[in-house]
C-alpha cells in the first residue's frame, strides 16, 4: 500500500508520512517551516516569489532583490534538507516556473484544509438527511485555529480568519438541523466543542440554555461558574452581560420552583411543561439505532456506571470486574504509530466485540478502562486475548496489555 503524507494545519502544525510522523528539526514559526506551510497553503495554484519573500523578510522599496532571491534559494534548499531528514523520500519538493513558487511531489498528499473545505462544499449541496453528517464531520476536523503560531503575521491571519468563518457557518448550520430534529443532546456536544476551541465568544451561553430546556439547573450553574473563573483568570473581567442576564434567570426559575412548591397551580403548569418535553427527553436519554455491544463513555460518567452497578450489586449478586488495558509501540519496529488513530481502532474493537451491558472510558492518552458485567475474575485473560486478537485483525499496529495485577472485581473498595 502506498504510503500517504498527511499534513495537519487546523489547531496545529504536524506531518505524517505512513504511520510515521515527520520531525522537523526546526519547528513553530520558523521562516523553512512557514515556507512549506504556505506552499501547502496555496495549493495548487502555487505563490509568487515576491509574496513568500514578502512576508518572510519583510517588504523594503530600497531593499536588495538580489540577496532577497539569494536568501530564498537558500531556504528553499534547507527545507528540502528538513523534510528529507524528517524522514521523506529524496524529493525537489518546490518548483519554480515564471516566479510562481510550487509545492511539488509525487507522493500522495492529504491536507485538512483541503479535506475541511471539501466536506463543507458537499454539505451546501446535500439537502438530504446526510447533510447533517457531513457537517459533523466537517467540525469533528477542525480542531482549532489555523496553525496559531503564526497568527501574529498577517498572511496566516487572514487565511486563519477564512478558515474560521468556514466553521462557524457548519455550526451554525448544524446548529438548526438539531434544532428542527429537537435533538438536546447533539447540541449540547456541539456547543461543547466549539466553547473548547473559542472559550471567549460565548458559546457557554448556549450550552447553559440547553441545559435550562431540559431543566439540568444544576449542569447550567457549574457551566456557569466554570466561566467565571476563566474569565477572571484570563481576562480579569466578568462574563458577558447575556451571560450575566441567563444566570439571573436561572437563578429565578429555580427560586420559584422552590416558592411555588406547595402551590398546587403551579405544580400543574409545571406537569404541563413536563408532559410536552417528553419526546424531548427520550431523544436526549435512548439511543435511536439498534444497540450493540459494550457502552463507551466518558470518565465520570463511567464511575457513576461503576457506582450504580455496585449498589445493583448489593441487592442482585452476580460478578463484575475491572479491567486496563493499555496500547503502546511494538517493540523492535522502528516506525512510531499514529496514538490517536491506534486509540480510536482500539475504542471500536473493544466496544464491537464486548457485549450490551459492559462499558468502558479512557483514561490518559494510552489507556482504556473496562468494566465487565456478569464476568468472574478469572476469565479475564480469555477476553483479553479476543480483544487482541480483534484488534489485530483490524490492522492494529500497536501492542495490547492487559494489567493482570491491576484487574480487580468491581465493589466499594475499588472506586
Amino acid at each position: 500500500m502506498e504510503k500517504v503524507l498527511r499534513i495537519q494545519m487546523l489547531g496545529g502544525f504536524a506531518a505524517y508520512y505512513g504511520e510515521k510522523a515527520v520531525v522537523l528539526k526546526k519547528v513553530g514559526s520558523s521562516k523553512s517551516i512557514r515556507l512549506l506551510q504556505m506552499l501547502l497553503m496555496s495549493l495548487p495554484g502555487g505563490i509568487s516569489k515576491s509574496e513568500i519573500m514578502d512576508n518572510l523578510y519583510g517588504w523594503n522599496e530600497k531593499g536588495d532583490m538580489g540577496n532577497r532571491n539569494k536568501n530564498l534559494n537558500n531556504l528553499i534548499y534547507r527545507l528540502k534538507g528538513q523534510l528529507t531528514a524528517g524522514g521523506l523520500p529524496e524529493e525537489e519538493y518546490v518548483e519554480i516556473r515564471e516566479g510562481i513558487c510550487y509545492f511539488k511531489s509525487s507522493l500522495p498528499l492529504e491536507l485538512d484544509t483541503q479535506e475541511f473545505e471539501e466536506i463543507l462544499k458537499q454539505a451546501r449541496e446535500e439537502r438530504g438527511t446526510g447533510r447533517a453528517a457531513l457537517l459533523w464531520k466537517a467540525i469533528e476536523l477542525y480542531c482549532g485555529e489555523l496553525l496559531p503560531v503564526n497568527l501574529a503575521d498577517m498572511w496566516f491571519f487572514h487565511k486563519s480568519r477564512y478558515y474560521k468563518k468556514l466553521y462557524l457557518w457548519a455550526v451554525n448550520e448544524l446548529e438548526q438541523e438539531l434544532l428542527k430534529n429537537r435533538d438536546y443532546k447533539n447540541r449540547l456536544a456541539l456547543y461543547a466543542r466549539a466553547a473548547a476551541i473559542y472559550p471567549f465568544e460565548n458559546w457557554q451561553l448556549k450550552l447553559m440554555r440547553c441545559n435550562l430546556e431540559l431543566y439540568r439547573y444544576d449542569e447550567a450553574l457549574a457551566i456557569y461558574n466554570k466561566t467565571v473563573d476563566l474569565y477572571a483568570r484570563e481576562m480579569g473581567a466578568p462574563p458577558t452581560g447575556e451571560m450575566q442576564e441567563c444566570f439571573e434567570s436561572l437563578v429565578l426559575m429555580d427560586e420559584n420552583h422552590r416558592r411555588d412548591a406547595g402551590n398546587a397551580d403551579s405544580w400543574r403548569n409545571m406537569d404541563k411543561i413536563f408532559m410536552g418535553k417528553r419526546g424531548d427527553i427520550r431523544q436526549a436519554i435512548f439511543e435511536e439505532e439498534d444497540v450493540k455491544g459494550a457502552y463507551y463513555c466518558t470518565y465520570p460518567s463511567f464511575v457513576d456506571y461503576c457506582r450504580l452497578v455496585v449498589r445493583a450489586k448489593e441487592r442482585n449478586d452476580f460478578p463484575a470486574v475491572l479491567m486496563f488495558l493499555t496500547l503502546s509501540q511494538k517493540k523492535r519496529v522502528p516506525r512510531s504509530m499514529d496514538l490517536q488513530e491506534q486509540m480510536q481502532l482500539l475504542k471500536e474493537v473493544i466496544e464491537s466485540a464486548l457485549r450490551i451491558g459492559d462499558a468502558f472510558t479512557r483514561y490518559g492518552n494510552r489507556h482504556f478502562i473496562v468494566m465487565l458485567v456478569k464476568t468472574k475474575l478469572e476469565f479475564c485473560s480469555t477476553i483479553f486475548q479476543r480483544l487482541e486478537a480483534a484488534y489485530s485483525r483490524e490492522g492494529g499496529k500497536g501492542e495490547l496489555w492487559y494489567y493482570a495485577d491491576m484487574t480487580q472485581e468491581l465493589n466499594h473498595t475499588a472506586i
